[in-house]
């Protein structure tokens, strides 16, 4: 698949990638390269994606935002999303696991408890992939203290994306002693950590977003990241911050895949399609009415590229004023990161839908997979209802109500 020399479809030459990110965005289109050669018989197999993963640990993906003090390569979050973005073009899926994991890193960072650095250490020297318990069917999970320290950890989620393949979860319940909320690194390589085995989905077919019990399972002491306030006092600003991160980098990943199903396409035309009989042309990517789709599909994903840009960017500030920002600033930052993901929704899914008007009735076979784009999109998209969205920006535009903060805002 053709790949752009920086990381939009339109390259800048004003604005080439900071230092060191094309290394990064280069070896994420060979992985990219990799997983595209069998990623139909992976989907149709529903399969466990923890060959992937190992092939990301291999790559040392893994470790790219941990300090390099720590054992990590030190990289900053641009970087990170960037290269799930350029990963999401190939294969959606993984890229969600790998952007998953770097979020939980990086509010794991943010919290900045006593055991972050050990835990975080451990991280990169073992190579260790985080996925998180995702969010309780019923009520929070439910963390009972042990005598000796730590926790036993209960509750269920219905989705508990990467949990199945993870090696820690990054936990978030409430101390039933205290009913303080606390976060905790759970090892996954016990009892009492028991997936579902019941993902199969439209799209993200290897993300592994199976349900999960968690029966007893028991978390040392060490591997407490931090205490909060109780649950029905307001949440300090730094535990606020991780579901506009997850935000901005749905944001990221809608794009990467429009991304995807445009550059594809686009190989298709030139190397496969026929031109229509009435467009008079010798080759398909000669037919006006292809460039114009073309056209339109470029200009709209350029535009989410660079308001999703502005998004992350505010976001990386938010995280690095944690102390000291305000909740004003802090329901900027979030509509901000909204409007991004609205327009990246409509634009995103409009792109891998019109591919088809331009590639052609040939290009819909099984074989091909260019509808895997559009799956991935359409399912990832449903994480939370776009029409909550728009409500909350016109809110917040009409009449400065600021966003409460929850899981999704």
């Amino acid at each position: 698949m053709s790949a752009m020399s920086h990381q939009d479809l339109l390259s800048d030459p004003s604005h080439p990638p900071a230092p060191g990110l094309a290394d990064w965005l280069a070896l994420a289109d060979e992985l990219g390269d990799r997983l595209r050669l069998d990623i139909t018989e992976r989907e149709q197999a529903n399969a466990s994606p923890a060959p992937q993963i190992a092939m990301l640990r291999d790559a040392g993906l893994l470790t790219l935002t941990i300090p390099s003090a720590w054992g990590g390569k030190g990289q900053p979050w641009h970087t990170a999303v960037q290269t799930v973005r350029r990963l999401a073009r190939s294969d959606g899926a993984i890229a969600q696991l790998l952007g998953y994991h770097y979020a939980w890193l990086r509010i794991a960072q943010a919290i900045g408890g006593a055991n972050t650095q050990a835990l975080l250490t451990q991280t990169a020297s073992q190579g260790w992939f985080w996925a998180s318990a995702g969010a309780p069917r019923a009520g929070r999970l439910v963390l009972h203290p042990r005598p000796e320290g730590g926790y036993l950890v209960q509750g269920e989620s219905g989705f508990a994306t990467g949990a199945a393949v993870a090696d820690r979860l990054f936990v978030r319940g409430v101390d039933s002693a205290t009913q303080r909320v606390v976060v905790v690194a759970l090892d996954t390589r016990q009892a009492g950590v028991e997936p579902g085995g019941d993902w199969n989905a439209l799209g993200l077919r290897q993300s592994a977003s199976d349900s999960l019990r968690l029966v007893n399972a028991a978390v040392a002491a060490q591997d407490v990241l931090g205490t909060f306030q109780t649950i029905s006092e307001p949440p300090p600003m730094v535990s606020t911050l991780g579901v506009l991160a997850f935000q901005s980098l749905f944001t990221q990943l809608h794009l990467g895949m429009a991304e995807g199903a445009v550059l594809e396409a686009a190989d298709y035309v030139r190397q496969r399609a026929q031109p229509w009989v009435h467009a008079q042309v010798a080759h398909a990517q000669e037919d006006p009415h292809i460039q114009n789709g073309f056209g339109q599909a470029v200009a709209s994903l350029q535009a989410v590229a660079a308001l999703a840009e502005r998004a992350d960017a505010a976001v990386s500030w938010l995280f690095g004023h944690a102390e000291s920002a305000t909740p004003a600033q802090r329901a900027e930052v979030a509509e901000l990161v909204a409007c991004a993901k609205i327009i990246s929704v409509q634009a995103g899914l409009a792109a891998a839908s019109d591919v088809f008007n331009l590639t052609g009735a040939r290009a819909t076979r099984r074989a091909q997979g260019l509808d895997r784009h559009w799956r991935d999109l359409r399912t990832l998209t449903l994480h939370d209802p776009l029409a909550y969205k728009l409500n909350e920006v016109g809110r917040y535009f009409l009449g400065g109500e600021a966003p409460e903060p929850s899981n999704y805002r």
